[in-house]
């Protein structure tokens, strides 16, 4: 049974370069026989976390739909834009909706817990390819939201250049991190998967 992958960019703007990365690592991933979903944030709108709100309205109807997508799958791909060194505060959002919904499990799981794998990238204009962003976005989901991450990350600088809209890269520097990145995720997705 092929594992199963969920790829999205923490940005809802049309033209994302990590809307671009997610796509090509999706389609990376599937070549190497995972069994690749790859999603738009802009169909999952959230307001932003309030407790006041979740205790008056409850969770989100986009975030429970979004919880069910991560249950269903064996791993995650996160492609996280950086503004200034950090994340994008929809990404930080949609992960904190989500991390609400508990299981009847002692402790309680979210539903990041359950995609039992996470890799992450980042591409941008500059030479770092957002790296800055993704090493914090590590730190964040290893200790905020207690989840595997992979160590191999992806970072594409110059992606209005290397990205194309294909979902192709036109760097073989940037296509050899990719292609590696995503056979080390596919590889240990299956073995958690099947643990």
């Amino acid at each position: 049974m092929a594992v199963k992958l969920l790829f999205f960019a923490g940005s809802k703007r049309e033209a994302s370069l990590n809307k671009r990365l997610a796509k090509a690592a999706s389609l990376k991933a599937a070549e190497f026989d995972a069994e690749v979903t790859f999603i738009d944030l802009k169909d999952f709108d959230m307001p932003i976390y309030c407790g006041d709100l979740e205790k008056e309205k409850g969770i989100p109807e986009a975030a429970l739909r979004l919880a069910e997508l991560v249950k269903s799958h064996d791993g995650v791909f996160i492609a996280s834009p950086e503004y200034n060194s950090s994340i994008s505060p929809l990404l930080k959002n949609t992960l904190d909706w989500v991390s609400r919904i508990r299981s009847d499990e002692t402790p309680p799981r979210t539903p990041w817990q359950e995609a039992k794998t996470f890799a992450i990238g980042a591409s941008s204009m500059g030479l770092m390819g957002g790296l800055r962003g993704i090493q914090l976005l590590s730190a964040l989901l290893i200790n905020g939201y207690q989840v595997n991450v992979l160590p191999q990350t992806v970072a594409v600088g110059k992606g209005h250049e290397v990205l194309v809209e294909d979902g192709s890269l036109s760097s073989p520097q940037a296509e050899a991190m990719l292609s590696g990145a995503m056979k080390a995720f596919v590889e240990t997705a299956s073995k958690l998967k099947s643990a």
